[in-house]
């Protein structure tokens, strides 16, 4: 998690809402399990999984294990020192193993791709695993974290050579030596095993995820939420101002989601005399503001209110701008563990009232999207107004990630009997010398009225974590979900986490007060604190009864977010393809040259095998191939094209369309078009065609398929 100054966004709260009621249906489910009710997430796997990446990946310090683009160069560290380019690969490859200990066989249908974006010395790198939407592929819900370690500060070397005489008391700011159990490698492996159980609920039901479902990681969180930024790039805003002919600066709106940095490239008005120029200074936004300084001069006058465009590393977000690849929400999973039910190193008896006990569990912040109205140093005025814009969406996920929180509530106080073992034997409540003998104990857990006190879905005033950038820069309904980290007295920000007893009159906070980001952050420490002992009884590798409980329930309430049917939701899975494609670039505003990658399709057994794609891109240009991942270079001016792509296997066909904009982005609201911007296409946000559409397109696909052989793997036709 981010480490940032505490927030002060409460007092611009208008209103401040907490959906915590019971639930009368739960989460909507379309079609009715009749294998498995809900979602279970296997505990085993989630821990077993935290365990391995704790021990075997240490210090996963962005950008800083050597080109990513090269796992032998020599500056990639061994996995002990820098395990980050090795966590990456096994990520995906756990992600994709369809055995029964992972995946299933619907993990056949799962892709793993890298994303590589500039960050530190090297890259880093927002990987993604996805499984495609059977009836609606072009809407997403994504579950996420970060992947990325705390680096050591260089203070340690420049304190050593000013001559400070302590240079290495620093060392403990940063996950020197450890695989950041905490912070957030419980947030990746719950994010897994998440995935898992809705896989494994979709296969024991004999359906298949409605909507395209991918598991993200946001690299360089810990550098201020670079990699969810990177992803959720907006890439566009207007001219504050009007710009002459000659002039080297421009004024602009905004800057939030907009690549502007020294040495991108900046589009001017692809509209009106669009030109591209190299930006060399980012200064303040508005009409009077400092503007952006830019290299070579305008060659032309445009008006206030056109559209300038940039991106990190001249690449844009990775969220497409037409109506298919929208994201309906957003789960992201950071720092977790210490939340309830688990107590404070597992006893009532806590820091606050030691002698007396009945301290309370660990607090869990869900920091939902935004109800209020007034902005705030987290939300801009211009994020509240794409919250607004998408109100009924927000409100609608907040409702059923409050029914889901109920409901987990509900079905894991049966599995447990409403009830959370002690697991720390000592007796702190005795003054004086005299024992207590020690002795089982237990306490209620899972009851419906500790759900407003202790687990509410709450307003996001709290920030720090990748869900942010999201809700930010496109208003998608989503949330984040953290444990303990810093003290607090004020339970709209960071929860109720105050240790002070009640007679202190002075509460400061205590940074790092969880010891995450820190060289503290262990298995050992992770399991203490949630239970009072450093592992199970199974050994080292095993879990705590406290930590095992504070894991389980919020990964088993998000799943059955996802699984719901405004979410993942689920189709009785069919045997015929699944047709699926993305691009590279997301958003091609400075290039012709669009690579087509449509290897996330398969058979209707989950191979690609025997596969053959036919492809009409929109400009008159059409293809056939046996290769799932072509290039395409369209014509140099702005426009929209209703790319579809058509897969055959056998005598079984599916189908998919994505609208992509070419040589310009979007007005991102609240912008409106200018008048000389296109529209996009009239198409389905799900992707689909229509009946006469599929026909039309198979009888096209059929003539060219025809002509494919063993030696000609690709047919083009273009009309003249």
């Amino acid at each position: 998690m981010r480490k940032v100054r505490r927030w002060s966004a409460v007092g611009a709260v208008a209103s401040l809402v907490a959906f915590t009621g019971a639930s009368a249906a739960g989460p909507a489910f379309a079609n009715k399990p009749s294998g498995a009710a809900r979602p279970v997430v296997d505990m085993n796997f989630l821990y077993s999984e935290l365990y391995h990446l704790a021990t075997n990946y240490v210090f996963r310090s962005a950008g800083a294990d050597g080109p990513l683009a090269d796992p032998n160069d020599p500056n990639n560290l061994p996995a002990n020192y820098n395990g980050a380019q090795e966590f990456y690969q096994w990520f995906g490859s756990e992600l994709t193993n369809s055995d029964a200990a992972h995946m299933g066989s619907l993990g056949k249908y799962m892709t793993a791709k890298n994303h590589i974006y500039p960050t530190r010395v090297w890259q880093l790198d927002d990987e993604s695993v996805t499984i495609p939407g059977q009836s609606c592929a072009g809407q997403v819900a994504l579950i996420a974290g970060h992947n990325d370690s705390t680096p050591t500060s260089t203070s340690v070397a420049n304190g050593s050579a000013s001559g400070s005489p302590t240079p290495m008391s620093s060392m403990r700011g940063g996950n020197w030596g450890n695989g950041s159990m905490y912070d957030a490698g419980s947030g990746e492996a719950m994010g897994m095993a998440e995935f898992q159980a809705l896989l494994r609920w979709y296969q024991a039901n004999g359906t298949y995820p409605k909507r395209t479902i991918k598991i993200g990681l946001f690299d360089n969180e810990e550098g201020g939420l670079v990699g969810s930024g990177y992803y959720s790039q907006t890439n566009v805003t207007t001219l504050a101002a009007p710009a002459a002919a000659g002039d080297t600066n421009v004024k602009v709106t905004a800057r939030t989601g907009v690549g502007l940095a020294v040495g991108e490239q900046l589009l001017v008005d692809p509209f009106g005399g669009a030109q591209t120029v190299t930006i060399t200074a980012v200064g303040t936004v508005g009409a009077t503001g400092t503007g952006i300084t830019f290299t070579p001069a305008l060659n032309a006058a445009h008006a206030a209110g056109v559209s300038v465009s940039a991106g990190i590393a001249d690449v844009g977000g990775l969220i497409p701008d037409g109506p298919q690849g929208q994201y309906v929400m957003v789960a992201n999973m950071d720092q977790n563990g210490l939340e309830y039910p688990a107590r404070h190193f597992g006893t009532d008896h806590y820091l606050n009232d030691i002698v007396g006990g009945g301290v309370g569990p660990w607090y869990t912040n869900i920091n939902a999207i935004p109800l209020y109205t007034t902005p705030n140093n987290l939300y801009d005025a211009t994020a509240i107004q794409r919250i607004q814009h998408n109100l009924a969406a927000a409100q609608e996920f907040r409702t059923a990630t409050a029914n889901a929180v109920n409901d987990a509530f509900q079905v894991l106080g049966q599995k447990y009997g409403f009830s959370m073992p002690l697991e720390n034997p000592l007796r702190l409540d005795q003054v004086g010398s005299t024992p207590v003998n020690p002795g089982p104990q237990s306490v209620p857990a899972y009851l419906p009225t500790d759900i407003a006190k202790y687990s509410p879905v709450v307003d996001d005033n709290t920030g720090r974590t990748d869900q942010v950038s999201f809700i930010r820069d496109w208003g998608i309904p989503g949330y984040g979900i953290i444990g303990a980290y810093d003290t607090s007295t004020n339970p709209q920000v960071g929860g109720n986490e105050n240790p002070y007893p009640a007679s202190y009159a002075s509460k400061p906070t205590l940074s790092q007060y969880t010891l995450y980001d820190t060289n503290d952050d262990t298995p050992e420490h992770l399991n203490y604190f949630a239970s009072g002992t450093t592992h199970g009884p199974g050994g080292p590798s095993s879990p705590s009864e406290g930590l095992k409980r504070a894991l389980e329930l919020p990964a088993t309430w998000t799943s059955y977010v996802v699984a719901g049917d405004a979410y993942g939701g689920s189709d009785p899975k069919g045997s015929s393809p699944v047709a699926y494609f993305e691009t590279t670039p997301a958003k091609p505003y400075l290039t012709s040259t669009v690579t087509f990658d449509g290897s996330f399709s398969r058979n209707g057994g989950g191979q690609t095998k025997g596969l053959t794609y036919y492809w009409d891109f929109g400009d008159g240009t059409t293809m056939a191939t046996t290769q799932p991942t072509v290039t395409h270079v369209f014509p140099s001016d702005p426009k929209w094209y209703d790319v579809k792509l058509a897969v055959k296997s056998g005598d079984k066909w599916d189908f998919y369309r994505q609208a992509l904009a070419v040589h310009f982005v979007p007005a991102h609201y609240p912008d409106a078009p200018t008048a000389n911007e296109p529209a996009p296409p009239a198409t389905d946000p799900c992707g689909t065609l229509t009946a006469a559409e599929q026909s039309s397109i198979t009888k096209q696909a059929q003539t060219l398929m025809g002509q494919l052989s063993d030696s000609r793997t690709t047919v083009i036709s273009r009309q003249r």
